[in-house]
């Protein structure tokens, strides 16, 4: 399922704004569940930031709150779906500035197992430490240097990679004699926090690298979807489709 927000008139873009601001229209990605209404200030405010960063105007926090809950009373009445991985972009268009929401519904949990690379000599694409201006240019629609990699990784038979302790593209969440921790670099979003408040999995400790006794490991995809873990950086781990991850909260 693929689906926009209703109420968003073609044309979406003028020509001058594309060619003023190629790839820097203020966007971000969030999971959607039913009955659980996203932090729409929260993502109001993160958008504001590049937004005001690059020169665009903002719509009004109300605008963007009846465009996402447009979009999700939309989706999940079409499509019997957990969960919806929505992205959520401000524009500018003749009329003023708008919001565009897509969206498309998603399997939380996956049975497939994922093989996750290490190399230390590539550095994570975002950091906390980045000048200003590269923390603003990652909640943009300009997303080369990711799509690049995951295609880089995909070629090589890798889901993700871990550089400096932490996966480059989604998270990783290791569970150890009943204890879970995550891994994961939460710039520019974190896709832990993002499902823990949406209510697909439970709270998860964090901890900067991972540790060196687990059990169990689980990598959880820029899309929100959850898969076992079958190798990081050439150790094995145990893998058992049966297996539903204990942090797991979805029926």
């Amino acid at each position: 399922m693929s689906t926009t927000a209703q109420g968003i008139d073609a044309p979406q873009l003028c020509a001058t704004g594309l060619i003023a601001h190629p790839g820097t229209l203020p966007t971000v990605t969030i999971p959607l569940v039913r009955d659980c209404p996203p932090d729409v200030d929260g993502i109001w405010r993160y958008l504001q930031e590049p937004a005001e960063f690059f020169g665009y105007r903002m719509p009004a926090p109300g605008e963007l709150a009846a465009a996402v809950a447009e979009f999700s009373a939309t989706a999940f009445n079409h499509v019997n779906t957990t969960l919806i991985v929505a992205g959520i972009t401000t524009m500018e268009t003749d009329a003023g500035p708008r919001t565009l929401v897509t969206g498309d519904a998603v399997q939380p949990f996956r049975t497939d197992a994922v093989r996750v690379g290490r190399d230390d000599s590539v550095p994570p694409p975002h950091r906390s430490t980045d000048p200003w201006w590269l923390r603003m240019a990652a909640r943009t629609t300009s997303r080369g240097a990711l799509d690049q990699c995951e295609r880089w990784l995909n070629g090589r038979g890798y889901a993700d990679v871990v550089s400096d302790g932490v996966p480059m593209l989604g998270a990783l969440v290791f569970e150890t004699d009943g204890s879970v921790v995550g891994v994961e670099n939460p710039e520019p979003t974190s896709i832990l926090a993002q499902l823990e408040h949406c209510g697909v999995i439970a709270a998860i400790d964090r901890q900067p690298t991972a540790p060196a006794d687990a059990e169990r490991v689980w990598w959880v995809s820029p899309r929100y979807q959850t898969h076992p873990v079958a190798e990081i950086g050439g150790t094995c781990h145990p893998t058992d489709s049966a297996s539903v991850p204990s942090f797991a909260r979805w029926s």
